[in-house]
Formats: C-alpha cells, structure tokens, sequence
C-alpha cells in the first residue's frame, strides 16, 4: 500500500448499525483525519434509498463527523480498506488499494458460509460474488490483524505481511471508567447470557448463595455501572476476537476470568495469568473456589490482572501509533484548532490569519446553536446535515461544544483557541482542557 498526497481513504462501513465493528472502523476514519488524510467512510448498501432517515450515519457516530460517500473512487492512488466479513466488496473496484482488517475470524467464517448457502439456494439468480480466500493470486492486498487470535489464524493459513491496527474503548466508556471507586465494590459476578451460558448455568446451580447478574437489556451507561459495582466479570464464550465486554469489565476495576477458547486462549489478548483461564474440562468447584477467593482478596486478585488493565489503559495511544505504522507516516500536520467563540466577525477574522500560518490548522468552530440548524447563507456550506463557515477558498466546519469535547479527546482537535475571552468562558474550558490559545484583537 502507497499513500500519496491527494489519495483518498475509504472505510467500509455498514449503514446505520451501531456494534463493536462499525465504532472500531469510525475511530480509525477519526484517527486518520487527525493525520490530515482524505478519509471518507463508505457505507453499505451503496443504494443511498436503503438508508433510513436517508442518511446512512448512525446517530451514534455523527459526532466523528466523518464525510462519507455512497461509492468509493476507483483510482490506483486511492485505499479501501474493508472488514473481513465483507470481502466481496474488494472486487467491485479494480484500480483501488485494498486493505482487509480482520476483527473476528468468526465474521470470516460465518460469512463465507452465508454466501454459499445464499448461492445454492438462489442459483438462477446470478454468479456467486467473489470474496477473498487464501490461497488465491491477491497478493496485492494488505491484512491487519485487530487480535493475536486473527494474527494466527492468518499465519496459519499463509499470510505472512501481517500489520497490527488494534483498537480502544470508546471515549465515553473511558471518561467514566475513570471515575470507578474501587471502594464501593460489591461481591457478586456479572456475565454475559449469551456468551458461554452453559457453563455459567452449572456454575450457578451449584453455588445458588453467589450473587449472579446477568448484562442483558441494558444501555451502555448502564452496563458501565453493573461493571463499576462488581468485583468479577466471567466470560466463558468463543471470544472470535477482542471482545468488548472484557475489556470494559477491566477498566471497570473488575477481576476478569474466561474460559481457553478463540482469543483468550492466547496470552496477549487477554493478558491475565493462567489461575483466572479455565479449560473446558476444569473441575467447576475450582472456578466457584476462585470467584470466593476473589471475593474475599479483591485487592490482592485484583492487582494480578495490572498488565491485562494497563494494556487496554494505552489502547489508544498504542491504535495511532500502529495506524500510523500501518500507513508509514512519519510526519503529522500542524496541530488543528478549534475556535470557542462562535461564528463572528473577529473569528472569521481570526480563522484567516490561522489559515496562513504554519503553526496552526484551523478545523472547526464551536457554535451550539449553528451547529444544529438548518441554515443557508452565502458564507455557510450545508453538506451532509452538517453547516461550514466559507473562509475565502476553506471552510471549517461548525460544531456543538459537546462534539468539540469529544473530539478533543479523540485528538482531532489540539488545541483551542479565542479572542479575549471572557473569565467565564476560561473557566468553562479549562475543566476538560488547557490546551488553550488566547489571541488579542
């Protein structure tokens, strides 16, 4: 894979579809467009009809404002890089670069069943699509691995050129794993229902005084509390890859145990030692042994599984790195700004000087109000349902304070910047950042 200035990056994205996948491939778009790269992400089904609300962005994931189109450009200095349950989609272009990211091996497996079945039924319809296989003549096309799990299934079937693009928890879910009293744990174990059940069923048939809570029917925000309240997270399911709820479990301050099955039969991706991983043929007395152990010794259990945390911890640093790696940049951009005091006369002006110097990018404009109306003037650009101030041949793009925080954190934004503002506003910035430049008129 070749980067060149004007090429153009694409993700695969299903449309409208909120999981594990489609976040992990918007982080990527966000991590990208912190390089200064042209990103789009490029949602599925193509037909833009399909799409409900006729926008195929999730609600979710409007606050990555990622630019998006309905078919990838099909030229040699472009990148398309694809999930591998959706392989098929690397045939459809012929000029393109393309980029398999392999998140789950199940995904692979499943979806390679899918098409046959789908093709043996439906045989008068047309040609079988092609997908990627091993073994086969596309030498040309790059794999990354999300999970050691993915990295050794590839080997084990051919791949060599193997590069490493794993990805982190979610903003959110880290701002408030952050605020996790260790204190205020409770004893009892939280689970998946639909991971593993059948061990977890026996489990608690016969330890019934065990507190058991199963995460089902639940938001996101509520999942997060369950985790920061319980000493123990168990997950005996097939772990196709890095699974999620583990991951939060740790940053929740829970003591993680698992079963030896997909991933965390490995010990890089679930990084625990061995007395916390049970086989199939452990005796269950043992697992109920260790979950009244931990009971008992949390912080002495606890304090076993640091690297397993601390990995998950640097996640995101360790992602823009490995992207950064994946695409052989070596070199980022001037830091980009964001402008805290509206669409004004002075930030305009401010946005003009910001643009000429070497020092600053200026990316965005912070505006509640702006942000989210539907307006047309001759200096905005409405694009996709969002709004772009016009500064002589640039835009930038007009976001809500809540958006702006979010991609602070992301580190799309640097850095912001204000003329004189007032002490209010100071205060009111500096509780989530000091990355602050005041200029004066």
């Amino acid at each position: 894979m070749k980067l060149y200035p004007d090429s153009k990056i694409y993700i695969l994205c299903p449309g409208n579809v909120q999981t594990g996948g489609p976040e992990s491939m918007h982080q990527l778009a966000s991590v990208l467009s912190s390089f200064g790269l042209h990103v789009y992400m490029a949602y599925f089904p193509l037909n833009h009809s399909l799409f409900k609300k006729d926008s195929p962005v999730h609600d979710v994931y409007k606050k990555y404002h990622i630019p998006y189109v309905l078919e990838p450009e099909d030229r040699s200095q472009n990148i398309v890089i694809a999930p591998e349950a959706n392989t098929w989609q690397l045939y459809i272009p012929k000029k393109i670069q393309r980029v398999i990211w392999w998140m789950s091996v199940d995904n692979y497996l499943k979806n390679i069943v899918d098409i046959f079945q789908y093709y043996i039924k439906n045989t008068l319809v047309g040609p079988m699509p092609n997908f990627f296989t091993f073994g086969t003549t596309d030498k040309n096309i790059e794999h990354w691995g999300q999970s050691e799990y993915v990295r050794q299934f590839l080997r084990l079937n051919g791949v060599t050129k193997i590069k490493t693009v794993e990805t982190h928890m979610s903003q959110n879910f880290l701002s408030r794993s952050s605020l996790v009293d260790l204190t205020a744990k409770k004893n009892f174990v939280a689970f998946n229902p639909s991971k593993g059940f059948e061990i977890t069923q026996y489990l608690m048939n016969i330890a019934p005084d065990i507190d058991w809570r199963p995460i089902e029917n639940m938001t996101p925000a509520q999942v997060q509390k369950l985790l920061a309240e319980a000493k123990i997270y168990i997950d005996f399911g097939e772990f196709p890859g890095r699974e999620r709820l583990p991951r939060e479990a740790i940053l929740s301050g829970c003591v993680v145990i698992t079963g030896k099955r997909g991933a965390a039969a490995n010990d890089v991706d679930v990084n625990i030692p061995a007395e916390f991983k049970f086989d199939m043929q452990a005796k269950p007395q043992d697992i109920i042994k260790k979950i009244r152990d931990v009971f008992d010794n949390f912080e002495r259990e606890f304090d076993k599984q640091k690297d397993f945390r601390e990995k998950e911890l640097n996640a995101q640093k360790n992602f823009t790195a490995e992207v950064a790696d994946a695409f052989g940049i070596k070199n980022l951009p001037s830091p980009t700004v964001a402008l805290i005091q509206g669409v004004s006369e002075k930030n305009f002006l401010l946005a003009q000087e910001l643009f000429k110097s070497k020092d600053f990018t200026p990316k965005f404009i912070v505006d509640d109000l702006l942000a989210s109306t539907e307006i047309f003037d001759e200096l905005i650009l409405r694009e996709q349902n969002r709004n772009y101030l016009r500064v002589g041949e640039n835009f930038i793009e007009i976001i809500t304070r809540d958006d702006a925080e979010f991609l602070y954190l992301e580190g799309r934004i640097k850095k912001f910047a204000s003329l004189e503002p007032t002490i209010e506003e100071l205060d009111a910035w500096k509780k989530f950042s000091a990355d602050l430049l005041i200029f004066h008129s």
